[in-house]
């Protein structure tokens, strides 16, 4: 991976273990100034857990048991089983997490928060360390630098305030700059920005990126060099183009399968049949923003307005568009669970009016909701086939039939007895699917159901919804901001923006034809359009 010019970190032999357990081993790789090297492996695989062991953040009850970290320039062990932390923390390397807003001081100022690094590893005053926090916000194209350092991170879009996260990161100019997943939870359009922001750093400043993802059309973008892990242990590591190509290793050449099986063209939209099983009319949303001393609204922000959407049974209509563009709005006011300003929703025949309860039991009978995350949409003190029964129970079918949801998601029956920390993202995310089956839908919404999922456990999760879809004849709203998922998936695509459908239509023409310039942007920003 390079000769060694250039090379800032040398990792040799790495393991990490907790108690007698090895929870990696011989992880080797070498980070080169201006160059960017992806970690790649499924959740589970050692990524992450690499990356602490660099940064001196492992958690509680872990240990590097065994190799180094060598700084190469100046032949000092960072990390060794023998010695301490080497590099002082904010200094040498730093870190972009995954998810800005948990990262953030919700109760701080961001530019506060910038500051604060400069201030207690570089002895800057308040005024010198204000002046360079608004320089770093320019730096990574934050709009009125002075004004944003004043706002609080709830302020901030979350583009913005992965934004303020690399300019923290960088506030101690790091050699080394670890981004851990960083664009996974944004929208296709901020995404792009950042992976552009990034490279730009990396060649303005020659750092040594290390990239963790399991995004195969990230790394083809971003990175010079790709090493992949699989339990606990680099199987093949080497330049971009030579690994994803030509793939050695069986368990790369499977990754790659994978990716590709994930983001394959999906058939023909069958022919539509005369009755529709959701239609929207003229459907309109408003937000309150703010009400007067009486109750009543006194600024309405419109988050949708004038959707007009049709889905037959069995169809599967994928609704993409940039975050706040009302996707997960919709897809909720079509379950009743957003009051309609304006317009008319049926479900199966049955209007759906928050104010009628009788008509929104038979709406839910027949319409349901899996959402993004299936951690917090799973209540952790219930044991799985507890909560399934109670979902039986309500809508009248027979406790019994738990263990049978399990095994047609593809678990045993006996995994009832378990809760939920006991199972994996993708096997959640199964359970959550179980949950929605339980009262015998015919209509499911899928609000970015598949996005934090690894590509193996992807492919899946959406060859299991194809299963289900085609055997019980479900229709799906499948909400995502992945264009390559819906193209994979979905025989229809409609794109929101601004709260308004700006196209409709089948996936092979939204996908190689837009006819909207929405459309064209969006396609123009997925990830993975740099040649290798």
């Amino acid at each position: 991976m390079g000769d060694g010019s250039g090379a800032v970190l040398e990792v040799r032999g790495l393991g990490v273990r907790t108690g007698n357990r090895m929870l990696t081993e011989g992880v080797s790789f070498t980070l080169h100034a201006g160059r960017t090297l992806a970690l790649v492996g499924e959740s589970g695989s050692g990524k992450s857990l690499t990356a602490s062991a660099l940064l001196g953040l492992l958690p509680p009850g872990t240990e590097v048991a065994a190799g180094s970290v060598i700084h190469v320039p100046t032949g000092a062990q960072w990390v060794s089983p023998d010695a301490p932390f080497g590099s002082p923390r904010g200094r040498g390397i730093s870190t972009v997490f995954q998810d800005p807003m948990s990262s953030l001081n919700p109760s701080m100022r961001v530019g506060d928060q910038v500051a604060e690094p400069l201030r207690v590893h570089a002895g800057a005053s308040r005024a010198a360390a204000a002046a360079e926090v608004e320089r770093l916000f320019a730096e990574v194209e934050l709009p009125e630098p002075a004004r944003t350092a004043r706002k609080f991170p709830h302020e901030l879009s979350g583009g913005q305030k992965q934004r303020v996260m690399i300019a923290l990161a960088l506030a101690s100019s790091p050699a080394v700059l670890v981004a851990d997943e960083p664009t996974t939870a944004l929208d296709v359009t901020v995404q792009r920005a950042v992976l552009d922001l990034l490279d730009r750093l990396r060649r303005s400043r020659g750092l040594a990126v290390l990239f963790i993802t399991h995004d195969l059309d990230v790394v083809r973008d971003i990175a010079d060099d790709v090493a992949v892990m699989h339990r606990g242990r680099v199987v093949e590591s080497g330049p971009v183009a030579e690994v994803l190509l030509r793939p050695q290793d069986a368990y790369t050449r499977e990754l790659v399968r994978a990716h590709a099986a994930a983001f394959a063209p999906t058939a023909a939209p069958e022919a539509a049949v005369a009755s529709p099983l959701v239609a929207a009319t003229g459907l309109g949303v408003d937000f309150v923003r703010s009400r007067d001393l009486f109750g009543r609204p006194r600024e309405v922000f419109t988050v949708l307005e004038g959707i007009d959407l049709c889905i037959q049974p069995g169809e599967r209509v994928g609704l993409v568009g940039e975050s706040g563009s009302g996707k997960s709005t919709l897809g909720r006011a079509l379950l009743g669970l957003v009051p309609l300003a304006r317009g008319r929703a049926e479900v199966d025949g049955v209007r759906v009016d928050p104010s009628d309860p009788e008509a929104m039991r038979r709406v839910r009978a027949t319409a349901q909701l899996v959402f993004q995350d299936p951690y917090s949409a799973l209540n952790p003190k219930l044991r799985i086939g507890q909560a399934l029964r109670e979902v039986l129970q309500a809508h009248g079918g027979s406790p019994a039939a738990a263990g049978q949801l399990l095994e047609e998601v593809g678990l045993a029956a006996s995994d009832g007895d378990r809760y939920p920390e006991a199972f994996s993202g993708g096997q959640r995310q199964r359970i959550v699917i179980a949950r929605a089956l339980a009262v015998g839908p015919k209509f499911l919404v899928l609000d970015e159901s598949v996005a934090a999922l690894d590509v193996r456990i992807r492919v899946e999760i959406l060859g299991l919804l194809d299963r289900l879809g085609r055997e019980r004849g479900i229709g799906f709203l499948f909400i995502s901001h992945d264009l390559g998922t819906l193209a994979a998936f979905c025989t229809r695509i409609a794109v929101l923006h601004a709260g308004r459908l700006v196209e409709d239509g089948p996936t092979e023409q939204v996908m190689h034809r837009p006819a909207s310039p929405v459309t064209e942007a969006l396609l123009a920003s997925r990830a993975g359009t740099r040649a290798l």
